[in-house]
């Protein structure tokens, strides 16, 4: 592993750079090594604050098989826990809902929204056992806009710092404004990273494989700019070629902001319109993105739906294309390629990132959180 690890260079510079091999795109052993020391080392956009308004609302979900629930306690506090009873390890709730207090449906144990147990029935006779051992076990929970965030790791970084780098192009206030609309998820027969290389390649592919984006977008105006564990691209509207398919024009507006967390979260605003993508790891060929769609006006109906198509048509031209890629990827006649250094700064930036974490677990260096 160590040995595949080390085939890319994080110091060599992308003029100079190979991409990281194929192995790292194909191998199962290299998705359990990113789960421990990538995802379970950074927030994840897990949901929605429109998702728990009130007290008592909570939602549920799953990442990377653990499974979480995030709700609203009585005091009006965000939290979070795995999903996880203590007795015997069922979940404590499901789906989406609104409650008093979390009851197991195996064994009725019960717990507070704070966490704490309430209630172990039947547990008469048995020796040392401490209530305050068996509460439910926290998550770090934060938001930021309209998102809900979850830590899986120990001693995690400030959310806010992380997403600093976002502020000068996505005003949080603003975002907060935004109401939200519809979720759409996508199922793609590629690894994570593959989808992830596809967006950050600096609009590389834009006039190539989205003829209809492209038509309204002003390409020379593309810039990539990365900081800290972020990228943002930036593009202007313009386009002077012929709309193909959907209707992009308005949906575009002035242009359109692309940014990108690390991992696995991109933030797309096009005008009045934010769409977020939460890649998640399926498998070492298989991943799903999950589209959640905000708009400043939610009873423009005709807009809407205009902008859900633009979109749909844009994510199927890029799930051709990146299964495409993880075909290739499996094929023994690629091994490496090479970056375009002026367009494909941030998927360097990306590779970077990674290697760096995927260094320090096999070579036994805590990862920072």
């Amino acid at each position: 592993m160590l040995n595949e690890i080390q085939r890319f260079d994080p110091e060599v510079p992308i003029e100079e750079a190979v991409t990281p091999p194929s192995s790292w795109y194909i191998g199962p052993g290299f998705l359990e090594v990113e789960r421990q020391t990538v995802f379970r080392r950074s927030w994840q956009a897990v949901g929605r604050l429109d998702q728990v308004p009130g007290n008592g609302d909570y939602f549920t979900g799953q990442f990377m098989g653990e499974p979480y629930v995030v709700v609203r306690d009585h005091g009006g506090v965000l939290r979070a826990f795995y999903n996880v009873c203590r007795h015997h390890a069922a979940g404590v709730a499901q789906e989406t809902g609104s409650l008093e207090e979390f009851v197991c449906p195996y064994h009725s144990w019960t717990y507070r929204l704070d966490g704490r147990l309430k209630r172990a029935p039947r547990m008469g006779g048995v020796r040392c056992f401490d209530r305050e051992e068996f509460n439910l076990i926290p998550l770090a929970v934060d938001s930021w806009g309209p998102l809900v965030f979850v830590h899986f790791g120990p001693e995690p970084s400030r959310l806010t710092e992380e997403l600093r780098p976002l502020h000068r192009w996505l005003v949080e206030t603003e975002l907060e404004g935004l109401t939200f609309v519809a979720r759409r998820t996508y199922e793609l027969a590629c690894n994570w990273k593959v989808y992830v290389d596809n967006y950050l390649d600096g609009g590389y592919h834009v006039d190539t494989l989205h003829r209809g984006l492209a038509s309204q977008l002003d390409l020379s105006s593309y810039e990539t700019r990365v900081e800290g564990r972020t990228c943002i691209q930036t593009v202007t509207s313009g386009g002077s070629g012929p709309e193909v398919g959907c209707d992009f024009g308005e949906r575009v507006g002035g242009g359109a902001v692309y940014a990108w967390v690390y991992p696995n979260l991109m933030l797309n605003r096009y005008g009045p319109v934010l769409d977020t993508n939460w890649t998640l790891p399926l498998g070492p060929d298989r991943c799903a993105v999950v589209f959640d769609y905000f708009f400043e006006n939610p009873h423009d109906a005709r807009f809407i739906d205009d902008c859900l198509k633009a979109s749909h048509q844009v994510q199927e031209e890029d799930i051709e294309v990146c299964e495409s890629v993880q075909r290739g990827l499996g094929s023994t006649a690629y091994q490496v390629g090479r970056y375009a250094p002026r367009v494909e700064m941030g998927e360097h930036h990306f590779h970077r990132l990674l290697a760096s974490d995927l260094r320090r677990s096999a070579e036994g260096v805590p990862a920072p959180g």
